[in-house]
């Protein structure tokens, strides 16, 4: 990754601080869920609709000069070279959004961006750990206030996952923080990202949770859920891609529970356990 990444960070931070563009719900990408993010303790509605397909149509570039280094690294993870939209759905890119491909110390580095008025950015890495491929969820903001608690990160990270198992990448890494304005402590362990629990986490568990040994463990009940939302802190988690991986099976049951219930959840949800 070049120095121009960084400058495009600060650059969409800084769209975001200037409000570029209207916060109207016209904004939302296609497909978002309705109702609020039950991980913030609201309301929990169906979806207007089904989830996103796994296909992502977002709009593909490479960095400048960069490309030969990353379909180089793409060729070495894969064993083959990737489609444009490929690319986009290892980032789980909105098909309005627009993904920019590079490459930074022999990992791949995708960064996806609302073009328009910088309503929310990621920044991902792909790289090999001895046999293993692995994808790192570097950072993803919500900038625009009428964007959030609206499923977005929902939908993006269940079409990121499924493009993800069909690559081969092996899990998904990211920090689950806890700071103002962020809430990734509670909702990636909600997707099905999972971590033993610290030590000091451990001995102050009430009774009821005294089995707990891992974050799944703790999400699996309300009283764990709400004692975490009130208790948790920043933990680094991993989403096992494995067929049948107890993160799978997370993923897929709150779909369905976002959903509505089963069955209004298409098969692509179901089967993704």
């Amino acid at each position: 990754m070049t120095a121009g990444c960084h400058r495009q960070r600060l650059v969409c931070s800084l769209l975001a601080l200037l409000r570029i563009g209207c916060e109207a719900d016209s904004r939302l990408p296609r497909g978002l869920l309705c109702g609020m993010d039950p991980t913030q303790g609201a309301a929990l509605l169906p979806m207007c609709w089904r989830p996103w397909s796994a296909r992502s149509r977002a709009a593909v570039a490479f960095l400048p000069g960069e490309r030969a280094a990353a379909e180089r690294i793409a060729q070495r993870l894969f064993g083959r070279a990737l489609r444009l939209a490929e690319y986009a759905g290892l980032a789980g890119a909105p098909d309005d959004a627009k993904v920019e491909i590079g490459a930074s110390h022999g990992r791949l580095y995708l960064e996806l961006a609302d073009p328009l008025t910088a309503a929310y950015c990621g920044y991902y890495y792909v790289f090999g750990r001895k046999a293993a491929v692995i994808l790192l969820n570097d950072g993803f903001r919500i900038h625009l206030r009428t964007m959030r608690r609206q499923g977005l990160g929902l939908q993006m990270f269940y079409r990121q996952a499924r493009n993800a198992a069909a690559r081969g990448v092996d899990w998904i890494e990211a920090l689950a923080g806890r700071r103002r304005d962020e809430n990734g402590y509670y909702t990636w362990p909600r997707y099905g990202f999972d971590c033993p629990l610290p030590a000091s986490i451990r001995h102050g568990l009430p009774g009821a949770l005294k089995n707990s040994r891992t974050l799944l463990d703790m999400m699996s009940g309300e009283t764990g859920r709400q004692w975490w939302q009130q208790q948790g802190t920043d933990v680094r988690v991993r989403f096992d891609l494995a067929s049948g991986s107890r993160s799978r099976r997370f993923l897929a049951e709150y779909v369905r529970l976002r959903a509505g219930g089963a069955a209004t959840v298409p098969d692509t949800a179901q089967h993704f356990v």
